[in-house]
């Protein structure tokens, strides 16, 4: 791929994937910086082959105007908080539906070579066998699953009545250098944060459910072969390590990293939470080439040396006005 347009691109995956992408390829950046910064693209703002452009995936005119002349599409913009689609369910709708719609539109109207589309483990929901297959049967239980599970039957449509080429890549939890703080911040971020300044870590319930924690520089990799790979085309692909781990196990990794053990305090449990997730990544495997490199303790070691500098440096540029996502 000559050129490519990265929505979201500011964010998290998304700045991760641009990394790795910028030495092979013009990269485009459509990014409203809701949740996306800056300063995720300081390194590219003067390299001749990186473009940004600020502006939403509601608005069709900027999609328009980031995707002319590109040969492929990553959609990764979204709001992908489970606790934010309980409080603001319209405005995540708007954005993970109607905004994924108006990019396959535009990708359809430019005759875009491939569209990559960024789904989630929530479209899998509660009650299924594990570890998921792709051919599981989905049942969110969540609005924000239900969302990408609608965003998954827009670009399966459109694949068959556009003639669009598109890959579904459903990514388990993703973690790394580059995610975001806030309100609405990962596990990963919350422990980080409570490991940093002496606080105890939260674990809601008792702490026994799984999740399929995946470095996001092993999902960057497995985009950029998506891209690459033709007879990728037309599938769904579980992006995961295809192993479980405990939020406990989390826990103590984390606990254990601190000078003296930080306390673990379990509270009730979330509304809507999935209990148990984790992938088969077989069919990755075997179609993608896709291997995850990187175990779950190196991962979160290197991920809390660099949560640390981030907290060292506090650029002042991070704290921009953020627009709707």
């Amino acid at each position: 791929m000559k050129r490519i347009l990265v929505t979201g691109g500011l964010g998290f995956i998304g700045s991760n994937f641009v990394d790795a992408m910028i030495s092979r390829t013009e990269v485009t950046v459509l990014d409203d910086l809701s949740s996306g910064r800056l300063a995720n693209a300081s390194q590219h703002l003067k390299n001749p082959k990186f473009r940004f452009i600020r502006g939403s995936i509601l608005d069709p005119g900027k999609i328009d105007e980031a995707i002319a002349g590109a040969d492929a599409v990553v959609h990764l913009a979204a709001v992908v908080s489970v606790a934010r689609s309980i409080e603001e369910p319209l405005l995540v709708h708007r954005v993970n539906v109607e905004g994924t719609l108006n990019v396959l539109e535009s990708c359809s109207k430019h005759s875009v070579e491939k569209v990559i589309f960024a789904s989630s483990a929530a479209v899998y929901g509660n009650g299924l066998i594990l570890p998921f297959k792709e051919d599981s049967r989905s049942n969110p239980s969540n609005l924000y699953g239900a969302t990408k599970e609608a965003g998954e039957a827009y670009v399966n449509a459109y694949g068959e009545t556009h003639g669009l080429k598109t890959v579904i890549l459903r990514l388990m939890n993703v973690y790394g250098p580059g995610s975001s703080p806030g309100p609405y911040a990962g596990v990963m971020t919350k422990f980080a944060e409570g490991l940093l300044i002496g606080r105890p870590l939260t674990v809601y319930g008792d702490g026994e459910q799984t999740r399929d924690f995946v470095h996001v520089s092993d999902v960057a990799g497995a985009i950029a072969n998506a891209l690459q790979i033709d007879r990728a085309i037309g599938h769904t692909f579980n992006i995961g390590t295809g192993m479980p781990s405990t939020i406990n196990k989390l826990a103590t990794i984390f606990s254990n990293m601190g000078k003296s053990k930080s306390e673990i305090h379990h509270v009730p449990p979330k509304h809507g939470e999935v209990r148990a997730s984790y992938a088969n990544i077989k069919k990755a495997m075997k179609v993608l080439g896709y291997r995850p490199k990187v175990s779950l303790e190196k991962g979160i070691e290197s991920f809390m040396q660099w949560y640390k500098e981030e907290k060292l440096l506090e650029k002042p540029f991070d704290d921009e006005v953020r627009t709707s996502i």
